[in-house]
């Protein structure tokens, strides 16, 4: 026979596992929830993982494309002239690098998470070789002093594209604005939101 206090302690044992199956159905069926009552709730390291395992998504870019000229002009009293123009097209990705984002870069509050993004950044200035033109302007004794130097003013003119092309982008203002990034990637919060059971905001 057991005695009495181990009798309590079997008794109460059952109270319990009764009451956490009962919690949990009636927690299946929404009448009550559990993750409130337990405190439970995705944590910010699971929101990192789940970002970047879809970086691909997750990565805001803006495409630009358009068209770039560089020069070169060299006179001489006594060689002549030496005159070349390159034109091509560049195309530029903008956007922001979320694997770069850390632990720290995520912050909970009572509402839920805001997820502090890095900076607008150039993540890639692809000029087209295909579209290349070339225009070329020579005198007959720079042509001559050209071949036998092995000078070549279209390795020239490339060399000096991605400098012009990257003075281009700011001169012209082609950096998108950040706001439109951060507001495309909040199109995507709701499937973040769902995943952490809380609300998350980017900034």
């Amino acid at each position: 026979m057991l005695k009495l206090p181990m009798r309590k302690l079997l008794g109460f044992t059952a109270l319990l596992v009764f009451l956490m199956v009962l919690a949990i159905l009636l927690s299946i069926m929404d009448i009550i929830d559990l993750r409130g009552i337990v405190g439970f709730s995705r944590s910010s390291t699971s929101i990192l993982q789940v970002l970047r395992s879809e970086s691909l998504m997750f990565l805001a870019t803006d495409r630009v494309t358009t068209y770039i000229y560089t020069d070169i002009c060299d006179n001489s009293l006594i060689m002549g002239n030496r005159e070349g123009v390159l034109i091509m097209k560049v195309t530029y990705l903008f956007g922001l690098d979320l694997s770069v984002l850390t632990v720290d870069s995520i912050q909970q509050t009572s509402g839920g998470y805001i997820i502090h993004l890095p900076d607008l950044e150039l993540l890639e200035m692809s000029p087209d070789l295909t579209t290349a033109e070339l225009y070329t302007k020579t005198s007959g004794l720079v042509w001559l002093h050209d071949r036998i130097s092995g000078y070549d003013m279209h390795e020239a003119l490339l060399s000096q594209m991605d400098s012009v092309a990257t003075e281009f982008l700011f001169s012209e203002g082609l950096l998108p604005e950040r706001s439109e990034i951060v507001s495309r990637l909040n199109g995507f919060a709701p499937v973040l939101s769902e995943y952490a059971g809380a609300d998350v905001v980017f900034q």
